[in-house]
């Protein structure tokens, strides 16, 4: 079983064009804005100028076997919901075993004051029986191919797609790339 995600670059820019994330090209060491969580073995979190035919730093965000996640993330305070956000992403999800089911993805997480998930956003790549689902409170956005692909999108826009999250109780943003598997 392989199940990759692969990053580039995250964008998050606001009412004046500031970049919002800290070290979101990834050009500082992971420990400089990001956070980790890890479940399971098989576990690779890391940068590299590999990962892409450009000169620049990816994160990659890899759980193999077994089931668990490998979770590379930040939480911002955002100044209002009308925030660019745009992302260049490699995602690549793979299961050969009927009682399993994998998901990697680039996950925007809607938090009020107290840090309370209100509502998400995925994008992602998933194998079959995987549990995401479009719901009032979260949206799916299907990787096109498990080629490199910049997705951009306002965030008020986005929050259209969520009719269960309020846009005026959202206070912060979590950014993460989340690699996932279960196995029964």
């Amino acid at each position: 079983m392989r199940r990759l995600l692969v990053l580039l670059l995250i964008i998050c820019s606001g009412l004046f064009g500031e970049n919002l994330l800290t070290n979101g090209a990834f050009e500082q060491p992971l420990s400089t804005g990001w956070l980790q969580a890890t479940s399971g073995v098989n576990v690779t979190i890391n940068r590299a100028t590999t990962y892409d035919p450009d000169p620049d730093y990816e994160a990659y965000v890899y759980k193999g076997s077994g089931s668990g996640y490998a979770r590379l993330y930040q939480v911002v305070n955002i100044p209002a919901t009308d925030i660019d956000f745009s992302v260049n992403a490699k995602l690549y999800a793979w299961d050969n075993h009927a009682s399993a089911w994998t998901g990697a993805c680039v996950l925007i997480s809607y938090l009020n004051e107290s840090n309370s998930l209100l509502g998400a956003t995925r994008i992602c790549a998933r194998s079959p029986g995987c549990p995401w689902n479009n719901s009032s409170t979260h949206h799916l956005i299907n990787a096109v191919d498990s080629l490199w692909h910049n997705y951009a999108f306002n965030i008020d826009d986005e929050l259209t797609n969520l009719p269960g999250v309020t846009p005026s109780a959202i206070k912060k943003i979590q950014i993460s790339l989340l690699d996932s598997t279960y196995h029964c």
